[in-house]
């Protein structure tokens, strides 16, 4: 005999109505903790909303079509918790792809889940400047102490014997000196990193 039970909106719990498998399933459960449902919960849930005396429960083709509906809901709950931490950078995996592409970020194919993170962050908070501190703070903000140095053209009166000759146009540029130039290291770390 199935047991229909009616649930109060305000309980945030969902029940699977048949009696001899009793669950309850709260609603806004994390996709990956220990309460998600798999693809073999979700088979159950279906084959529960059957009506029991119209449908031969135990027959082959049902349940190979329920468990495959199942599955499909297991990966669509999976993909679902993936959008929702999508939302911001801090956790986006699947998405961190759209933000690096709404920022104009083209990464490495070698860099770490960490790294393209950290450069997407760095971008959000970066507000942009010109002078000789911004660019110092933002190699600061990714893990560089550099220093900067600034050359001018040789000049007629100015320059001296034995001095660097630099095109013109050197005054637009800086050169950038990293201090104990290692790269940072990335540690794998469960719940930021994925293998791959």
């Amino acid at each position: 005999m199935v047991d229909y039970q009616l649930l109060a909106p305000s309980a945030n719990v969902v029940p699977v109505v048949n009696k001899q498998t009793v669950q309850w399933i709260r609603a806004g459960t994390n996709y990956s903790g220990e309460n998600a449902m798999n693809s073999r919960d979700y088979a159950q849930l279906l084959s529960a909303l059957l009506p029991p005396k119209s449908c031969a429960l135990t027959g082959k083709r049902l349940g190979v079509e329920l468990q495959a509906e199942g599955k499909s809901l297991a990966q669509l709950e999976i993909r679902a918790g993936e959008v929702a931490d999508g939302i911001t950078p801090f956790l986006a995996v699947g998405l961190l792809v759209d933000w690096e592409r709404m920022l104009g970020i083209s990464p490495d194919s070698s860099m770490a889940l960490q790294q393209r993170r950290q450069q997407v962050l760095a971008r959000i908070n970066a507000t942009g400047g010109l002078s000789r501190q911004y660019f110092i703070s933002l190699a600061k903000s990714l893990g560089y102490r550099v220093t900067l140095d600034e050359s001018e053209p040789f000049r007629a009166c100015i320059g001296r014997a034995g001095e660097r000759i630099w095109v013109p146009e050197i005054i637009w540029l800086w050169i950038v000196n990293i201090d104990n130039a290692q790269v940072p290291v990335y540690r794998f770390r469960t719940g930021s990193s994925v293998a791959g």
